[in-house]
């Protein structure tokens, strides 16, 4: 996980600057982190060392909410899961791989330009800019 969001507030982040959370609780589960861009937008990410199958359900579930969700991968993991990207495809969720201290992503997301649930949407926005940002590395 430390590797993880090292890799989300590097320069070169595919999101660029962000606003980072861990650990949102709703009624339908919990995200492990979520991100509010610069441009306002929630990003969701599930990580996980070895079960991919399970973290993209988790991952499927933040599309309610998130404009995109992805799923994340130590190297190993992550080769074996990208077999499988029309699963991905399927559910509209990324997968991204996290290895030397870096985040790649090896499938994008498409964006959901009107997630399910928008007062959830708000809600995990609030929780951020109320100042719950992770701060620590």
């Amino acid at each position: 996980m430390r590797q993880f969001i090292a890799g989300l507030r590097c320069a070169a982040s595919p999101w660029g600057p962000a606003k980072i959370a861990a650990e949102f609780d709703y009624a339908s589960g919990r995200t492990d982190v979520i991100v509010l861009t610069g441009t306002d937008e929630l990003i969701a990410f599930e990580a996980k060392l070895t079960r991919w199958r399970e973290a993209l359900h988790q991952a499927f579930r933040s599309t309610f909410f998130a404009s995109r969700s992805y799923v994340v991968l130590p190297s190993n993991a992550a080769a074996i899961a990208s077999r499988y990207v029309t699963e991905f495809a399927r559910r509209k969720v990324g997968l991204c791989v996290v290895a030397e201290g870096m985040l790649d992503v090896i499938f994008p997301a498409p964006t959901i330009s009107c997630p399910v649930q928008p007062w959830l949407t708000a809600q995990a926005a609030d929780m951020i800019r109320r100042g719950n940002e992770l701060t620590q590395h």
